[in-house]
C-alpha cells in the first residue's frame, strides 16, 4: 500500500478517525512542525511526535474532521504552497467544529515538513472550548516539543501572547 501524504489529509474526503491517524502517521516528516500563530496564545507544536499528539487531539474531538480545498496558491518555494480550505466536522460534545484555513504548508520528501495555520481562534474556542484547547495544547508542547530542529528557520516574526 502506498504512503500517505499531506494530500490525503487535506484532499476533501470525509475520513473515519482511524483513516486519519494512519494518514497523519505516514505523512508527518520526523522534524515536522504545526504552528498557530493567530491564538490568543500562540501554538507551536515541534517534532513528529507533539504533531502527532496534537492531530490526535484534534480528531478526539472532531472525530470524522475533514477539509476542503478552496484554493491551492503557490510560492517562490516549489516545496511550499499556501492551502486556502474550509473544514470541520460534528464535535464528540454535540457541537459542530467549522474553519476557514490559510495554511502555508511546507513539504519535504513528499512529508509535512511544516505547517504554519491561519484561522479563526474564536472558531476553535467555540468548538473544543478555550479551557481544554489551552490546556491540551499546552501539556502537549510541554510534554512532547522537541528542541527546534536545525532543518528549520524559525518564524522571524513573533508575536507575545495577548495575556
Amino acid at each position: 500500500m502506498a504512503r500517505k501524504t499531506i494530500g490525503d489529509a487535506f484532499g476533501g474526503k470525509v475520513t473515519t478517525l482511524e483513516e486519519q491517524r494512519a494518514i497523519w502517521l505516514d505523512a508527518l516528516h520526523d522534524d515536522a512542525i504545526w504552528e498557530g500563530p493567530t491564538f490568543e496564545i500562540p501554538v507551536a507544536m515541534v517534532g513528529r511526535e507533539a504533531v502527532g499528539r496534537f492531530m490526535e487531539f484534534l480528531l478526539s474531538v472532531v472525530p470524522r474532521f475533514s477539509t476542503k480545498p478552496v484554493a491551492i496558491y503557490p510560492t517562490a518555494d516549489p516545496d511550499t504552497i499556501i492551502l486556502e480550505a474550509s473544514g470541520g466536522g460534528d464535535t464528540v460534545d454535540g457541537g459542530r467544529y467549522t474553519q476557514r484555513y490559510f495554511t502555508m504548508v511546507t513539504t519535504k520528501n513528499g512529508q509535512a515538513f511544516r505547517m504554519r495555520e491561519y484561522v479563526n481562534p474564536f472558531q476553535t474556542y467555540k468548538a473544543f472550548g478555550k479551557e481544554r484547547w489551552e490546556r491540551v495544547t499546552g501539556e502537549i508542547m510541554a510534554t512532547y516539543n522537541v528542541p527546534w530542529p536545525a532543518s528549520q528557520a524559525p518564524d522571524p516574526i513573533v508575536l507575545p501572547p495577548l495575556k
